[in-house]
């Protein structure tokens, strides 16, 4: 965990609010929050279900928290306040319960026009299936993706960890920083001199990142003739998959050029007509070190297939920081994903593991809202906040 207080952040001064469950919409949020943004992550009086668990330093990190119930019609009142010195809202509530509650997209950009509102959902916000409830998983399945994965001969398979979540979160950061560019480069329409910048609604679905995913996948289509899996083999690469040593571990070999092709089967001693199976025959009787020495050697992509213990003990990631080992009071020992992509002037830092429940009510509450200690007392004893 970084301990340099002073390094420049790029997203300093923007605030999020992030008032969204699970994990998709949560991770994007702290995205925004390792790169610098104020983000408060107003909880429920009873805390995030996530608190307990190894997720909660992974949607909560380097975030504030405050407590305030958006189900009582003060909460709502109190979270409009914050609406106007906010810059952006991420959520994932049905809309319906936005509407009824008087904290929908309407209702908030009347308080504040400029701000961007990120709505994250499986289906989006519009079509037939936009009131469906759904999750990243449910977003890879819509989507396609776990047609594509798997061996040919096999089931359908899905990844064994949330990947629609995180690339959606990351489709989410995107569309935010979008938005955040057209408002504040002064490119969005103004209707005159004093008006302010504009935001917008982000509509945000867990599906359509996975159909970008499979964009290669889809410009192979044609009528009738969906593409299927292939197991780890790219249709349009000569030589990609995983391959075993001889001392039981796995590699993973991809040529993409004709240089690649030449050199690996010359190595590999085969041909073209059973280019993956010379390949094969050849690793099985290596150590994986030596395979790992001759293709590096020879410039031919190369990758051993690790698990978390040997990533953390690989001296690339160790010497880039790639993945920061810290140690939690309730959760224990824990690897943290560092922050990414790397900024030459204004890196992402993590700079905390995550807030206590509330920790920030009296910062956010007193300070930001100036809201007097009897008016938080009433607020405690109603289980407002």
């Amino acid at each position: 965990m970084s301990s340099d207080a002073d390094k420049p952040l790029p997203m300093a001064g923007l605030r999020v609010l992030d008032i969204a469950s699970l994990y998709a919409a949560p991770l994007a949020a702290t995205v925004l929050a390792d790169f610098g943004a104020e983000v408060i992550k107003i909880e429920p009086p009873g805390g995030d279900g996530f608190r307990k668990t190894a997720m909660w330093p992974v949607v909560a990190r380097n975030k504030k928290s405050i407590t305030l119930d958006l189900r009582q019609q003060e909460g709502c009142r109190i979270f409009k306040e914050l609406i106007e010195k906010s810059d952006v809202l991420i959520e994932n509530y049905p809309t319906a319960v936005l509407k009824t509650r008087g904290i929908a997209y309407e209702d908030l950009t009347a308080r504040n026009p400029g701000l961007v509102m990120v709505s994250v959902s499986c289906f989006g916000q519009t079509g037939p299936y936009a009131p469906r409830p759904g999750s990243g998983t449910i977003g890879e399945a819509f989507g396609g993706l776990p047609h594509m994965v798997g061996p040919a001969d096999g089931p359908p398979m899905l990844p064994s960890f949330p990947l629609g979540d995180a690339i959606g979160a990351l489709n989410i950061v995107v569309g935010t920083m979008m938005a955040l560019y057209w408002r504040d480069a002064g490119l969005g329409p103004r209707n005159g001199s004093d008006e302010p910048r504009r935001g917008q609604h982000i509509d945000a679905s867990l599906y359509e990142p996975v159909l970008f995913a499979l964009s290669q996948v889809m410009s192979r289509w044609q009528p009738g003739q969906s593409p299927k899996r292939s197991g780890s083999r790219l249709l349009t690469s000569l030589i990609r998959n995983v391959y075993p040593t001889a001392d039981h571990d796995y590699v993973v070999i991809s040529v993409s050029t004709e240089r690649h092709v030449v050199d690996l089967l010359n190595l590999a001693g085969g041909d073209r007509s059973d280019a993956d199976a010379a390949v094969a025959r050849w690793i099985e009787n290596l150590p994986l070190a030596v395979v790992l020495a001759t293709l590096s050697a020879a410039r031919i992509p190369v990758a051993p297939v690790n698990d978390i213990d040997a990533l953390l003990d690989d001296p690339h990631i160790q010497a880039r920081e790639s993945i920061v080992r810290v140690h939690d009071a309730e959760l224990g020992a824990l690897a943290l994903v560092a922050p990414c992509p790397r900024l030459s002037r204004t890196p992402g830092t993590i700079r905390s593991i995550g807030p206590v429940l509330g920790g920030h009510n009296d910062e956010i509450y007193r300070e930001l809202l100036g809201i007097d200690a009897e008016r938080l007392h009433r607020l405690g004893s109603q289980k407002i906040i």
